[in-house]
């Protein structure tokens, strides 16, 4: 297991050099630009599936000069560059003043690290709307008794648990932040588990996870909706 995530570290891309994780202090800014990060071919479905992701993006914003300058501005921000351009010779591409060069061939890996980087799903897409309107509902179904959660409270949270000013917070990555929380989380169940264990009365099926225990930072929201034994789910979607 690669340590670069949980210690900040960037990812090199070939061709583009070294992609930085995204800190809480731009993470207002970089949310502005995930409408053209999370865009893959799924949006794009075409029958010649040789047609490059970046090149399909392209003729999708190509009448949109804002959603050009989110792509652009995006790349200036994992790079930490700040003349990314739009050029054309054969093909379009991108490059910088120091030769930092994103084309149709490395986008993706471009695009693969920064959603992993971050702790950005792939998000869904479903060819049938059927599928798709039962699935966001049977989603809000699942979650209607979760916490609300906020970023800040995240954040407020780590801040007092941990003792760390939020001038040291805001230098956190996503991925740091949500390792952190969880893990107060998986720390705080335990003891209250323990605690539980130690009374007479407890029921006998209680069960102590161990408070180190794998955190799942890229669980899929989807998983438990689409088992087969979520059918009673089904109907009370479409209730």
């Amino acid at each position: 297991m690669l340590l670069n995530n949980i210690f900040n570290r960037p990812a090199v891309v070939e061709g583009v050099g070294e992609i930085y994780p995204i800190q809480l202090k731009d993470w207002d800014e970089f949310e502005s630009y995930l409408s053209v990060l999370v865009l893959s071919k799924s949006n794009f479905p075409t029958e010649d599936e040789s047609i490059p992701l970046l090149d399909r993006i392209l003729f999708y914003i190509s009448n949109n000069p804002d959603e050009l300058e989110k792509l652009i501005n995006l790349f200036n921000l994992t790079t930490r560059s700040s003349s990314f351009n739009l050029y054309s010779l054969e093909t379009y591409f991108f490059r910088d003043d120091d030769g930092k060069l994103i084309t149709s061939l490395n986008y993706e890996e471009f695009r693969k690290v920064v959603l992993h980087q971050n702790v950005i799903l792939e998000p869904r897409i479903f060819k049938d709307p059927r599928v798709a309107e039962w699935a966001e509902k049977a989603l809000k179904l699942k979650n209607k008794d979760a916490a609300n959660i906020t970023l800040e409270d995240m954040i407020s949270t780590v801040s007092v648990v941990k003792c760390k000013d939020y001038d040291v917070l805001e230098k956190y990555t996503m991925y740091q932040l949500k390792t952190d929380f969880q893990r107060i989380n998986q720390i705080k169940s335990y003891d209250a588990t323990a605690n539980l264990l130690g009374n007479p009365y407890a029921a006998s099926e209680v069960k102590l996870n161990h408070f180190a225990e794998y955190l799942d930072l890229y669980a899929d929201p989807y998983k438990d909706v689409f088992k087969k034994s979520s059918s009673s789910n089904i109907n009370q979607a479409f209730k």
